[in-house]
């Protein structure tokens, strides 16, 4: 069971009019979490682990407002299917939750285009990682 805390940073490019981060990059942030989880996961391999994202959940909590401090993005594999798992994510913004999240990725064929199974030896880690937070 891993739980992955991640620093992701803040950057002025990223905010919108009303001087807050854009609901849009908040994305990005929960993708770059992802992105290095899979790292510490020791999982790089596009050939093995390539996926596409079927489903996007996001709740705005509150707004995250421009600092130097960075965000901390919690994040974790909540379910894994025959195709397809879930990672949980929650954006921590000095202290305070500003956002929570779920990302369903489906593992794809590029060839086909097509869902494929998760490969055996993705799913082992993907299982080895499952959490459900109490």
């Amino acid at each position: 069971m891993s739980v992955f805390e991640i620093e992701v940073a803040k950057r002025f490019k990223d905010l919108d009019p009303y001087d807050h981060v854009s609901n849009a990059v908040v994305i990005d942030y929960i993708m770059e979490a992802r992105v290095r989880a899979y790292r510490l996961l020791e999982q790089v391999d596009r050939a093995i682990i390539g996926q596409v994202v079927a489903r996007q959940e996001i709740n705005y909590r509150r707004p995250i407002l421009f600092g130097l401090e960075p965000l901390l993005v919690r994040t974790w594999i909540s379910h894994v299917g025959r195709s397809s798992f879930t990672m949980d994510f929650e954006v921590w913004d000095e202290g305070h939750l500003a956002a929570d999240a779920k990302t369903v990725m489906v593992c794809f064929d590029i060839g086909s285009r097509q869902s494929r199974e998760i490969p055996k030896e993705f799913r082992h880690v993907l299982e080895a990682n499952l959490h459900a937070p109490s």
